[in-house]
């Protein structure tokens, strides 16, 4: 029996509906959302959100019935533990101790799988996650948790939306005009202020704060640190080819 899955049969799984289910994408989707690809099983069992004191341990549940639905159509050979049970885990992330907790970061074939079924960024993280309790974790980690809260928002988004248009206000694609009833709505929300600029008391204003940007423009903005402005990106929009932002 095979102890690793290529990244092949990853892709057939996870396009597969009978094995792999929306649960298991959300987990799937907020760990690759995560610095590195990696989280503690608390932190994951927050992005999915699960409430509680121990919000891994349906995380920890699911990831074990995922991994029985796979064996059910793969031969593989899951990692057996000291009292003869299985790490289901281990299938699909590599772990470890870390400040405490046990982090978990997805494997490099299943990172893969997810990109190329392009199923890496449909997770909506819930409306609040708490920040106090990962300050024991890398600055990266809370970095980006920070920011994909405050942009996916679900309320911060929606006002943003209703006022400005879902109209990306670097280059104007508009995803209805392109793809009809298809696009109808759809477009990324961006922060205007710097993480580094963010307190944890921050109260974002929608229509001030967040702009609706296409998902090219997003990436792009966001491949400087600070982010760029959306003034500077239209600019190297609208400038020869050759020009370089270094």
């Amino acid at each position: 029996m095979a102890t690793e899955l290529t990244r092949t049969q990853w892709i057939e799984i996870l396009l597969d509906e009978n094995i792999t289910h929306e649960v298991d994408l959300k987990i799937l989707q907020a760990l690759y959302g995560c610095e590195d690809h990696k989280a503690p099983g608390k932190v994951i069992g927050q992005l999915v959100g699960n409430t509680g004191k121990k919000p891994s341990s349906a995380v920890n549940s699911e990831i074990g019935r995922y991994a029985k639905r796979i064996g059910e159509y793969y031969e593989i050979n899951l990692t057996v533990r000291e009292n003869k049970k299985f790490k289901y885990w281990d299938l699909f992330f590599k772990g470890w101790h870390e400040n405490s907790s046990f982090v978990w970061q997805l494997k490099p074939e299943l990172k893969v799988a997810l990109e190329e079924t392009e199923l890496t960024d449909e997770f909506q993280y819930p409306e609040e996650i708490p920040t106090d309790e990962l300050n024991s974790f890398a600055e990266g980690l809370q970095k980006t948790i920070k920011v994909n809260t405050y942009e996916r928002n679900p309320k911060a988004r929606q006002k943003c939306i209703e006022h400005w248009k879902p109209i990306c206000s670097v280059c104007d694609f508009d995803f209805e005009k392109m793809y009809g009833k298809l696009g109808s709505g759809f477009i990324h929300v961006h922060h205007l202020n710097p993480v580094s600029e963010v307190g944890q008391t921050y109260q974002i204003n929608p229509i001030n704060d967040l702009r609706p940007v296409c998902p090219n423009c997003h990436a792009m903005l966001h491949k400087k640190n600070p982010p760029l402005t959306i003034k500077a990106l239209k600019e190297i929009i609208h400038k020869p080819k050759n020009y370089n932002i270094y």
